[in-house]
C-alpha cells in the first residue's frame, strides 16, 4: 500500500474540517483513506501546526433576543398532566379502552369515551379511534403524572398504539405517585384510594361498581359508561391533589 502525499491547499483544509468534526472511528477511517496510520495522520496535522480546529470568524452567528425567544411557541405544552385510563381489563391484547381522562394542572379534564366512536356499535373490539385521540392529546404535553401508570396506563396505551400501527409517543417525562409512595412511605397499601385516605384527601361518596365495567364493555350500556367516565374524572382530580402533596418527595423526573 502506497501512502498518499501530505495534503495541501484545499485538500488540507477539507481534511482538517473533517478530522476535527468526527469521532475517533471517523479519524481512523480518514487515515485509511490517505493510506496512512492514525498516528501518522496525527503527526501530519501536528507538524503543520494544526493541532486544534481553527475557529472561523466569517460565519455569522444567530442571535435571538429574550422577547423573541419567549414569543416562540413550543411544540409541546411545558406542563404537568394527570393521566388515567379505564379499560375492560388489564391486558391490551385481551381488553379494550373504555374511557380516558387527561387533566392539565389547574385546568378542566379532557375526556374520551369509546361510545363516541362509530365502531362502538358495530365492533367494540376496534378501539383504534379512541387510541389515536388519547395518544394525540398526550403527545402535546411534557410531563405525565399517573398512579401505577408506569406499570399499567402508559404500558396499556403504548400497547394499543403498537397494535394499531401508530407512531410511538415522543420523548416525555413521567411521575408515578405509586412509585413515589413506594420509595418514600412505609405504608401497608399504596393504592390511590388508600393513600388518599391516609393523606386526608376527600374521596367521592359513591363506590365503583365492578359490574358497571362489564355492562359497558359487553353490553354497550351508555349509563354504565357515564358512570365509568365520572369515576375516571374523579380519579384525575384526586391524582392531582395526591401529586401536589407528593411532589416534595420527588428527587428527579425520569423519562416516561
Amino acid at each position: 500500500m502506497v501512502a498518499k502525499k501530505q495534503p495541501n491547499g484545499a485538500e488540507l483544509e477539507k481534511l482538517v474540517e473533517q478530522w476535527y468534526s468526527t469521532d475517533h472511528e471517523g479519524k481512523v477511517q480518514l487515515a485509511k483513506e490517505f493510506k496512512v496510520s492514525y498516528g501518522t495522520m496525527k503527526h501530519w496535522l501536528s507538524d503543520l501546526g494544526l493541532t486544534r480546529k481553527q475557529v472561523r470568524t466569517d460565519i455569522p452567528t444567530m442571535t435571538v433576543t429574550a422577547p423573541e425567544l419567549l414569543a416562540v411557541s413550543p411544540s409541546v405544552e411545558l406542563d404537568f398532566v394527570m393521566f388515567d385510563l379505564e379499560t375492560s381489563g388489564f391486558d391490551a391484547d385481551w381488553d379494550i379502552l373504555l374511557t380516558a381522562a387527561i387533566k392539565p394542572y389547574g385546568k378542566e379534564p379532557i375526556t374520551f369515551r369509546a361510545d363516541n366512536y362509530p365502531e362502538w356499535t358495530t365492533n367494540r373490539a376496534d378501539d383504534r379511534g379512541i387510541t389515536i385521540d388519547i395518544a394525540s392529546e398526550l403527545r402535546k404535553h411534557a410531563i405525565v403524572i399517573g398512579h401505577y401508570s408506569e406499570r399499567f396506563d402508559v404500558r396499556f396505551i403504548r400497547a394499543k398504539m403498537f397494535r394499531h400501527g401508530l407512531e410511538p409517543l415522543p420523548p416525555m417525562f413521567g411521575l408515578d405517585t405509586w412509585r413515589i409512595a413506594k420509595n418514600n412511605f412505609k405504608v401497608s397499601n399504596r393504592r390511590m384510594k388508600s393513600l388518599s385516605i391516609f393523606a386526608r384527601i376527600p374521596l367521592p361518596k359513591e363506590e365503583p361498581d365492578g359490574d358497571r365495567w362489564m355492562r359497558a364493555a359487553f353490553g354497550g350500556e351508555k349509563e354504565a359508561l357515564d358512570k365509568i367516565l365520572a369515576h375516571n374524572i374523579d380519579d384525575v382530580l384526586i391524582l392531582e391533589r395526591l401529586a401536589c402533596i407528593s411532589f416534595p418527595y420527588v428527587k428527579s423526573i425520569p423519562r416516561l
